[in-house]
């Protein structure tokens, strides 16, 4: 869905740049999310931060397209 997004709000002069931010955003958090469970789990022992961890991220991004996000649409810079 995500690129399906920012293809569609992109215009033809920052498609390159909007879609290299997405992919950076995403693979970073591909990287840090990991790393931070494993962390987690191994200062708990068990997997109940990190499932508490990923709850709270969905929860709040639920909240931020709810109420901060609106209307996704092209925005066209002159």
């Amino acid at each position: 869905m995500g690129w399906a997004i920012v293809a569609e709000t992109s215009n033809k002069e920052n498609a390159g740049l909007n879609g290299g931010l997405f992919n950076m955003f995403g693979n970073s958090a591909g990287i840090v999310t990991p790393i931070f469970i494993g962390f987690l789990v191994q200062w708990t022992g068990s997997f109940e931060l990190a499932l508490l961890y990923i709850g709270i991220h969905a929860v709040f991004a639920i909240l931020c397209y709810v109420f901060f996000v609106g209307e996704i649409k092209q925005v066209s810079i002159n």
